[in-house]
């Protein structure tokens, strides 16, 4: 049996809610053969919007509908055969006939089928109609006009990748929407290196979120990047809370537990409505829905977001094991997609196993081949040393905030913060990205007779690529810092090498020494220049690729030991590797 269990509206959340629609466009979810869509195409039935009404206009064939419709007269059924976006497991769906009045589909049935991804017929389609695969998940049922109908299936399914929804005899749907949950390819996680844990198709889902008025929080861990704002996370506007400390949050489940090393906050189409800064908690739960006042732990401290880009950061306590994740926003606002980027636990038993990295044999083995880099960071892990693994992140503003400026320009002008201003010039012919990064001298106090003068000048770095693993990323040993604790100093590459190069930092402590917990690895792209801050510890530029010219602005005195003060530590502090 297949009974249909109705579902009210008002029920959705809780019987729904946390589950994946496993059949919108927006996860891949896609029309494998139809028997008729002669007055409105059967994709509709798997776009995100709900649909919307027509009424009054009308094309070559008749009155427009956004959904799927077929001719009248079927002596039978009409059918439509739709692969979904990843393999799972059925628990409910929803027929939604919102825009169909007097020309509905009376009645319709859901059926099931596996089918391995190697199948195929010579027409190119997976599964005929009337395959014996086919298994019934919800009996023939009647609808009704300009309704959702929900209904939860009498037992959650086996295992799809397609479903076949019927009409009887024929007529119209707005939208199919099918729930349930996914189940992950064996192959993911299965590398040494690190994967999305929270992604939707590794087994990542939404338990549970403050509000989600323009668009739902499990929209945040579809693949890809979407098309617009509508399948994003977005919540409404808030009133008041702005300073306050109160915002919105979501809490990501992930596809299994793991050690997160680094997350990426996108924001793309969220232009004016973007949330103005986040922070990330981690938990071990048994629970579905943790509490908000469980013992939740930070992994990145509360960070200003930006319009319509990516946000790369590395989080805190790699150590651990994390079961949930909860992303908090202030006041408010829309998130794109959030990364959440580790190693399943279920390979790593213990952290112990990830530093400085899983099966370094392969690195260690091109040591005699492999010089040191002379300004103190080795290309070749100690792998004995159990040290700090630094991801080598993408370079973005957010990410790099804490310790300097990003200099670059915004091809989509939406994309630079509030304080940039950008104006044309050059009559017409240039864009002009303005106070992108300050040139800073603050002066000794104890030494007021030294005056700091702009030494504008080029650096030549040689190429210092590091040994790569058996995942094929890079890594390296750091083993010295330097500051400059009275300027800034600012990087840009010019041309003659390949333009990627490694920024490695970290802020001083309550010593001034170097705080190791707060050293930090970017990846920057030959589109991209870096000014650090006064008294930010970092590392020599390392070029990639190529030897690459750099134009550097700094504040110097002429006296050494204020212009520059060097660190070195004598052994291995940590391992900076590619991400």
């Amino acid at each position: 049996m297949a009974k249909a269990i109705p579902v009210p509206l008002a029920q959705f959340e809780q019987e729904f809610g946390s589950l994946i629609e496993l059949t919108s466009e927006a996860l891949g979810g896609s029309i494998e053969s139809v028997s008729d869509e002669f007055f409105a195409d059967a994709t509709n039935l798997l776009r995100v919007p709900p649909p919307v009404s027509m009424k009054g206009q009308f094309g070559p064939k008749g009155a427009l509908f956004d959904g799927w419709e077929s001719r009248r007269h079927n002596p039978t059924y009409d059918w439509v055969i739709i692969k979904l976006g990843a393999i799972g497991t059925l628990t409910g769906v929803d027929i939604d006939t919102r825009v169909f009045d007097g020309n509905e589909s009376p009645a319709s049935s859901v059926w099931g089928c596996y089918l391995p991804p190697s199948t195929t017929t010579k027409e190119d389609t997976p599964i005929a109609e009337d395959s014996p695969l086919w298994e019934l998940l919800l009996e023939k049922t009647p609808l009704g006009p300009s309704s959702q109908h929900l209904f939860k299936l009498e037992h959650v399914s086996k295992p799809i990748t397609h479903v076949k929804l019927t009409m009887h005899p024929d007529g119209g749907i707005g939208r199919f929407r099918a729930y349930g949950k996914v189940v992950p390819s064996p192959s993911a996680g299965k590398g040494d290196e690190a994967v999305d844990l929270a992604h939707v198709l590794n087994g990542g889902t939404v338990t549970g979120e403050s509000d989600q008025h323009f668009g739902r929080g499990g929209n945040l861990l579809l693949p890809g990047r979407g098309k617009d704002m509508g399948d994003g996370w977005e919540t409404k506007r808030s009133r008041g809370r702005l300073g306050t400390g109160t915002g919105d949050w979501v809490v990501i489940k992930l596809g299994e537990p793991g050690y997160l090393e680094w997350a990426d906050l996108d924001t793309l189409h969220f232009v004016g409505n973007f949330p103005e800064s986040a922070e990330l908690f981690g938990i071990i739960s048994n629970e579905e829905l943790p509490s908000q006042d469980a013992d939740w732990t930070k992994l990145l401290d509360r960070t200003k977001l930006g319009p319509h880009r990516n946000h790369y950061f590395q989080l805190a306590h790699p150590d651990k094991p994390w079961t949930h994740v909860r992303l908090s926003i202030y006041p408010d606002g829309g998130v794109k997609r959030v990364r959440l980027y580790g190693r399943p636990a279920s390979r790593f038993p213990s952290y112990s196993a990830l530093v400085p990295l899983a099966n370094p044999s392969h690195a260690l083995s091109t040591a005699a081949t492999s010089a040191p880099v002379p300004n103190g960071t080795d290309s070749v892990p100690s792998g004995t040393v159990s040290v700090p693994r630094i991801p080598a992140i993408p370079l973005t503003v957010g990410g790099f905030s804490p310790y300097g400026s990003v200099i670059q320009s915004y091809p989509d002008h939406r994309a630079a913060k509030k304080d940039v201003i950008i104006k044309p010039v050059n009559f017409g012919t240039a864009f002009k990205f303005n106070h992108l990064a300050p040139v800073t001298f603050l002066q000794p106090p104890s030494r007021p007779e030294v005056k700091g003068e702009v030494n504008f000048c080029v650096f030549r770095c040689d190429q210092q690529n590091g040994v790569k693993d058996g995942q094929g990323k890079e890594n390296w040993e750091v083993k010295v810092l330097e500051r400059h604790e009275f300027s800034s100093q600012a990087f840009l590459p010019m041309g003659g090498g390949g333009g990627r190069y490694l920024v490695l930092v970290a802020l001083p402590g309550p010593d001034t020494k170097p705080d190791l917990s707060t050293l930090r690895a970017f990846i920057a792209t030959h589109s991209q220049g870096i000014s650090y801050h006064p008294n930010v510890w970092h590392h020599p530029i390392i070029a990639l690729d190529e030897t690459t010219d750099f134009a550097c602005v700094v504040n110097e005195t002429g006296v050494p030991e204020i212009d520059c003060e060097i660190e070195q530590f004598g052994k291995t502090v940590a391992v900076v590797v590619e991400v």
